[in-house]
């Protein structure tokens, strides 16, 4: 019998059930029709909300410390483990929202986890539907994915937060589909030196261990935590250095 395992990265990150029941109404159900752009828009504005929320909440538990930045973590009733991390980025604040939200689709340029990325729909200039295609990365194996992204101002802020959802155009074919339910990130300008931004990152993953038996697919969510923990960790230093380490339009 041939053995073969691979991980699957799955990133889910709501603030409590309640929202997690109301976002899986649109996540994975793609015989329901295609939503109008005012649900995205809401669902959109709902993310930042939440999302805020969780970064401004206490308790928060230090992963790993680097030059720039710290990763922190805490768990969260219904939902698991929350990844935050809190560093400089010597990239002005609007280029850094830019870079991330537009010109996406050659974000594989810069981007080592990224093989392939399409806009499917533009909702607004803010507000799209991306599909993204991962590379082969540490232990996981290449997915996709498809994700609403939005970007707002809050004050000084910018913030873009993208997560899985369903889409008619790019029903699940040739990979695996993996699901985001949120990826946040807050982008402040640091005053006196508008070079630099003060970057906020929130993200909850869940890995998934994939087994292949005689042509058949196993899945078992066991993976134990402390190596869901390294992945994480490990995964966003990497993603910022890609971010630092690329050119800026």
């Amino acid at each position: 019998m041939l053995l073969h395992m691979v991980y699957d990265c799955i990133s889910i990150l709501t603030t409590d059930s309640a929202l997690h029941q109301w976002m899986m109404q649109f996540v994975v159900h793609h015989h329901k029709p295609a939503m109008k752009k005012n649900n995205f828009r809401e669902m959109a504005d709902r993310a930042i909300v939440e999302s805020l929320r969780v970064i401004e909440s206490k308790d928060w538990k230090i992963e790993m410390k680097g030059e720039n930045g710290v990763v922190y973590s805490k768990n969260l009733p219904n939902i698991g483990k929350v990844f935050k991390y809190e560093g400089i980025v010597e990239i002005p604040a609007e280029k850094l929202n830019n870079k991330l939200f537009y010109n996406v689709e050659k974000c594989h340029e810069w981007n080592n986890s990224i093989e392939k990325a399409n806009v499917i729909e533009s909702i607004d200039k803010n507000t799209n539907v991306v599909h993204f295609i991962s590379r082969n990365r540490f232990f996981v194996s290449s997915r996709d994915f498809v994700h609403l992204r939005v970007w707002k101002k809050k004050a000084d802020a910018f913030v873009h937060s993208s997560f899985s959802i369903s889409h008619p155009r790019v029903p699940p074919a040739n990979y695996i589909r993996a699901e985001h339910r949120f990826c946040t990130y807050v982008m402040r300008p640091i005053r006196g030196e508008p070079t630099k931004t003060h970057l906020t990152w929130l993200m909850q993953v869940s890995l998934k261990v994939s087994f292949t038996i005689n042509q058949n697919s196993l899945f078992w969510d066991g993976v134990p935590q402390n190596i869901t923990d390294h992945a994480v960790t490990y995964g966003m230093i990497e993603h910022l250095l890609d971010i630092k380490s690329s050119p800026i339009d």
